[in-house]
């Protein structure tokens, strides 16, 4: 595990003794604790997932101080595989619940980066600061207005949003080189191709792990619990986040030849997957990427992208028909042109008519806990889990005048980065299309906020580095 994430240096004998006693300590202290425990059921469930988050944040810290530019990949990591282990664990102990440490879990690794941050924020790039001046404007009004009126909610929700913008600072502020951002880059792809591998074995087979956690969470909308009766999920919470997160790898592994895994077959495994979430904004999302990287490419990588699409076309044409899903896949496609007669797309018409009357009603916002994830901390009758329009979710949270500021700062990036990638032609075509990505899903979802602004945010980071740079962390 250290050989691949990079952080395997050389140590001297002294640093090797005390990391190695530090390790043996924390097993015997945590053995022990889980140990005295262990007949309590539901206490040892939550010892156990404590367990995990205490190791992954030591984890974080170890590569944070050895081998800084590992900490991204790591991050990328935790925030895929988290919801499985949560998933494991619960399976093993037949019991679910709506909430878990584990969920934490990439939030906590994510602070880490507070630490470079800190320690140099004199080093901030004069835009990035100006940015995240507004946006923890936002964020400090948001959490004020939601703190009093959902508690903990509101909490998680600011975590939710802080730790994507915290990566736009890390990579600023410590300025790794060229070498280092097409690793992280191609780490992306590699792990797209596992979350892809497994979700079309969880497909096929559906393991009894998924299958508890499908019947447990009453989530209906994706399924029935049966292998090829369901929209897949993969390692991640729901299709949806799993949609995302394969059309955003797919299309950084579509448009730079170095930053594909295992070629033009990991894109083709990525596009299957990604076709058997059932995500139509996904799927546009990927092309919305592709398109907007091509206008500001130069000419070898147009051709490349050609050529690659045409290769994308044929197989989607010869070789999806005789794959296990192709009927759900093509159905799903054929919606695209009634959308008119989509329940789905309808009942999203509805809610942003519905949710637009209620901005404007209470112009001043609800405040961070009002909406996502963090809603299902509270019992609050007037908070909203599910929320169809990213748009209206700023407005909803932060009032207009914030709401809007938000927005006109996403605009900026747009321009920016346009105008950027005239230029420079390694990373921000690619920042540029991220943006272009962001702009667009706002209008399905709020991806500002957790795993997908996380892996956005970072995209965009890329093109405020410059290239010339040489120092590989602080």
């Amino acid at each position: 595990m250290e050989r691949i994430f990079g952080i395997s240096g050389t140590r001297t004998a002294m640093g090797r003794l005390l990391y190695r006693l530090l390790v043996l300590a924390c097993v015997i202290v945590l053995g022990a604790m889980v140990g005295i425990v262990g007949s309590i059921g539901s206490l040892h469930i939550r010892l156990l997932e404590f367990t995990l988050l205490f190791l992954s944040v030591m984890m974080a810290l170890h590569i944070y101080f050895k081998r800084p530019h590992a900490l991204v990949p790591y991050s990328l990591l935790m925030w895929v595989m988290s919801p499985e282990m949560r998933r494991l664990l619960d399976w093993s102990f037949q019991s679910y619940t709506n909430t878990s440490i584990i969920s934490l879990i990439p939030y906590c690794i994510s602070l880490v980066m507070l630490i470079p941050i800190i320690k140099n924020i004199k080093q901030l790039e004069r835009r990035i600061g100006l940015l995240l001046k507004i946006m923890g404007v936002a964020l400090i009004y948001g959490f004020g207005v939601g703190f009093l009126k959902y508690g903990f909610s509101s909490v998680f929700d600011l975590l939710n949003y802080v730790v994507p913008f915290l990566v736009l600072a890390y990579v600023n502020v410590c300025r790794f080189d060229q070498d280092v951002r097409d690793k992280w880059l191609r780490s992306l792809g590699y792990l797209a191709v596992i979350v892809a591998a497994y979700g079309i074995y969880q497909y096929l087979a559906l393991p009894p792990w998924d299958k508890f956690w499908m019947i447990s969470s009453e989530m209906k909308s994706i399924g029935l619990p049966e292998p090829q009766k369901f929209r897949v999920f993969s390692l991640l919470n729901s299709p949806g986040p799993a949609g995302v997160f394969l059309s955003l790898a797919l299309a950084v592994m579509t448009v730079q030849k170095r930053w594909r895994a295992f070629g033009v077959v990991g894109i083709l495994i990525v596009a299957f997957a990604l076709l058997l979430t059932l995500v139509r904004v996904g799927w546009i999302a990927y092309a919305v990427m592709v398109v907007a990287y091509f206008i500001r490419s130069h000419l070898k990588s147009k051709m490349q992208l050609l050529m690659l699409g045409i290769v994308i076309v044929l197989a989607y044409q010869f070789l999806l028909p005789v794959l296990p899903g192709s009927s759900q896949v093509t159905s799903r496609i054929d919606t695209f042109g009634s959308l008119e007669d989509d329940h789905s797309f309808n009942e999203r018409l509805l809610f942003s008519t519905h949710i637009f009357s209620a901005v404007m009603a209470n112009p001043v916002g609800m405040g961070l806990g009002s909406s996502g994830l963090g809603a299902k901390l509270t019992q609050n009758s007037d908070t909203l889990v599910a929320f169809d329009n990213g748009y209206l979710n700023i407005f909803y949270t932060f009032g207009l005048p914030l709401g809007l500021a938000v927005v006109i700062l996403l605009v900026y990036l747009f321009v920016y980065l346009y105008k950027s990638s005239r230029t420079e032609k390694v990373y921000s075509p690619l920042s540029f299309a991220a943006i272009s990505a962001v702009l667009f899903l706002l209008m399905a979802s709020n991806i500002l906020s957790g795993f997908s602004g996380f892996i956005l945010l970072l995209i965009i980071s890329l093109a405020y580095v410059p290239t010339s740079s040489n120092r590989e962390g602080i």
